[in-house]
């Protein structure tokens, strides 16, 4: 017998995701009349699954210096090594804070020895506040058990930390080489900013170890994973400006966009019932009980979610200054509305509405993996571009999570939905992506001329 169109896909999804572009997904229809491979048994569904997901790795478009990782890890090791492995019963009587130690010290020196091969730059940077943050955990606590520190020691600490953190903020402006790189640049040193501020802020709100010395530990864990997430703040941007022999100032065009978006995703979100997902779901001609037993559902709803989320956080970011951020959320809700407006239109045309056969998750997988990679493949804004897909293509390996063999009974309807809903999703959203890019950085570039620049 010919190999089938989906044959051919199917051998090329083994080898990774770049060689899907171009391609075009099949419907439910071609599926049933191409293939007869119509059951829906754990070992067609195996198949599916290894197929592989896409690697989409977070990552910044800045040259992270390696000495500066080094550094970071030395801090980590320098840490744990002025403290001992366990506490002797004569020098720290109290056996649950020895208890609580040998595992804080534990923790820490795994977390040292372990190495991913994988990790990008930016990943291993960002690793950094939590290798610190277990070293200090240990040491605070033997500290504090020992006499030789106290929370007010490490408070005093804290509110030196949260200067420097406003400090840098506040001496923060956009400056880059062009529109694209820098917003992808600033949203992550934005993050980074917002991850130290969290940690002190944390401290206040949570806490395991009330008045011990491992609740000593647990804040100097707070003030090093902060101070670690500020470095690798101003690590990113010193190595950005650096990089750039000319830096254009993007600020007050960063703010006038992000509020302009902030207003135009809040109009198109009023554009839909207020009353919540079923009323939204019943608002496009959806009768929610035919939809529950169906990948529909599902599908329509991870779309809506973000834009319910990504329009509150535009706004957020907006009030809090955080313009880089906004631009991003901007660009989360946008696409998710798209693509949730792309669903209802396939729903309509039938599709989703049951999974016939193990033929039918896997064109959703190949769906998915082609989106993918079309989107990456698109070079007209390719660090935002990129930037958005890392926070979709995972969810490709959450469809492969609904088919594993210690999930997936034999013949069990509910996983073959989930995953058909879960690459589904991925499909729309991936498909929206580059076009969602242009008209973010489009407005950037027309609110640059509103200001002058």
């Amino acid at each position: 017998m010919p190999r089938t169109r989906r044959d051919v896909l199917a051998s090329l999804a083994g080898v990774g995701v770049a060689g899907f572009a171009g391609c075009t997904a099949l419907d439910a229809g071609e599926s049933e009349s191409e293939s007869d491979d119509s059951a829906l048994d754990a070992a067609a569904l195996r198949e599916v699954r290894e197929l592989g997901s896409p690697a989409f790795p977070a990552r910044v478009p800045v040259p992270i210096a390696e000495s500066y990782l080094e550094r970071g890890r030395a801090r980590a090791r320098e840490l744990l090594a002025s403290c001992p492995e366990t506490m002797s019963p004569e020098e720290v009587p109290n056996e649950a804070v020895r208890e609580i130690y040998a595992e804080a010290y534990a923790d820490a020196a795994e977390d040292l020895e372990q190495t991913t091969a994988d990790e990008t730059p930016f990943e291993a940077l960002r690793g950094l506040r939590y290798d610190r943050g277990a070293a200090a955990m240990a040491k605070g606590t033997y500290d504090a058990a020992v006499g030789d520190l106290t929370e007010a020691d490490v408070r005093d600490e804290a509110e030196s930390i949260r200067a420097d953190i406003e400090s840098f903020r506040l001496g923060t402006r956009y400056f880059g080489d062009e529109p694209d790189r820098a917003l992808v640049v600033y949203e992550a040193v934005e993050n980074l900013v917002t991850a130290a501020s969290r940690y002190l802020d944390n401290t206040d709100e949570y806490s395991r170890y009330a008045g011990s010395a491992p609740r000593v530990g647990e804040l100097l864990d707070a003030v090093e994973s902060a101070r670690a997430s500020l470095d690798g703040a101003r690590h990113v941007r010193d190595r950005y400006l650096a990089s750039i022999a000319d830096p254009v100032d993007f600020t007050d065009a960063f703010e006038s966009t992000a509020s302009s978006l902030a207003g135009i995703t809040e109009d198109r979100r009023a554009e839909y019932p207020e009353e919540g997902f079923e009323s939204i779901i019943e608002g496009e001609g959806f009768d929610l009980e035919e939809l529950e037993p169906t990948p529909a559902e599902d599908l329509l709803l991870e779309t809506f979610v973000e834009v319910e989320d990504g329009v509150q956080n535009v706004r957020e970011g907006v009030r809090r200054g955080r313009f880089a951020t906004a631009l991003v959320d901007a660009h989360t809700a946008e696409t998710h509305r798209r693509a949730f407006e792309d669903a209802v239109t396939a729903i309509k045309r039938g599709r989703y509405e049951s999974v016939e056969s193990a033929a039918a998750v896997r064109d959703a997988k190949l769906g998915a993996l082609e989106a993918l990679e079309a989107a990456r493949s698109d070079g007209s804004n390719p660090h935002l571009t990129r930037r958005a897909l890392v926070d979709i293509a995972h969810m490709v390996g959450r469809g492969d999570d609904y088919l594993r063999d210690d999930y997936y009974d034999d013949g069990d309807p509910r996983a073959v939905r989930n995953a058909v809903s879960a690459y589904a999703t991925t499909e729309f959203v991936a498909r929206e992506t580059p076009g969602v890019s242009a008209w973010v950085l489009g407005t950037l570039a027309a609110e640059r001329g509103g200001v002058g620049d």
